[in-house]
């Protein structure tokens, strides 16, 4: 009961920051309390996975969810499938991706993030700090080895995946794999809750190269 009654004060101030624009990040004390919020541990809303649906540009599967927010934009993902579901932030994590992408994807690409955490049933929006949380990436080519690395994660080289940039235009697919993620220090606000994640990209010309939102459950 005093942990919910925390969660509502905070966010009560958040919300009232938010809605007076007051928000910055010199303002250390406020910046605090959000964070603080967004700290707490949050009992998952979502559905467990025991489904696959898709549906057009929509797939839905249990409590993770992904959709296409501009079709006609040339970095296409056309399947996604995660597991376990909810998220796990260290073990095993079963991935597989199907994507198109019609044009080259070359320096001066960008990326613009949005995550929101779920809070008392409001979604809340997580600050960018040290590059992590709602940042925009002036040039991801820029984040990833020009030429290809030695240690290019098994079985990418497989199914000529490429790890380096620029990626040339072609069709993508990764089948059922399955990573082992270590246990790696992350931060507070990134504890078990539920998340949606907007991901915009674009070229130098502004041009949208990709418009995408995910929701998922951490556990």
């Amino acid at each position: 009961m005093t942990n919910r009654i925390v969660q509502v004060l905070l966010l009560f101030v958040a919300v009232s920051c938010v809605a007076s624009k007051s928000f910055s990040k010199s303002d250390e004390f406020t910046h605090q309390q959000i964070m603080k919020l967004l700290s707490l541990p949050q009992k998952s809303e979502m559905m467990p996975n025991v489904f696959k649906v898709k549906i057009g540009d929509k797939a839905f599967l249990g409590a993770f969810t992904w959709s296409n927010c501009n079709s006609s934009a040339p970095l296409k993902l056309n399947s996604l499938f995660i597991s376990p579901d909810p998220v796990k932030l260290s073990g095993d994590l079963t991935v597989a991706v199907n994507g198109t992408a019609d044009v080259n994807v070359v320096q001066g690409l960008s990326a613009k993030l949005v995550i929101k955490k779920k809070i008392a049933g409001i979604e809340i929006e997580i600050p960018c700090e040290s590059n992590i949380g709602s940042c925009t990436y002036n040039d991801v080519c820029s984040m990833i080895p020009s030429t290809p690395p030695a240690d290019c994660p098994a079985p990418l080289p497989t199914y000529k995946i490429p790890c380096s940039c620029p990626v040339p235009k072609g069709n993508y697919v990764l089948p059922k794999t399955t990573f082992t993620i270590p246990p790696i220090p992350v931060p507070g606000w990134l504890a078990s809750g539920d998340y949606s994640i907007g991901v915009k990209a674009y070229d130098k010309a502004g041009n949208n190269l990709a418009c995408y939102n995910f929701k998922l459950t951490l556990a």
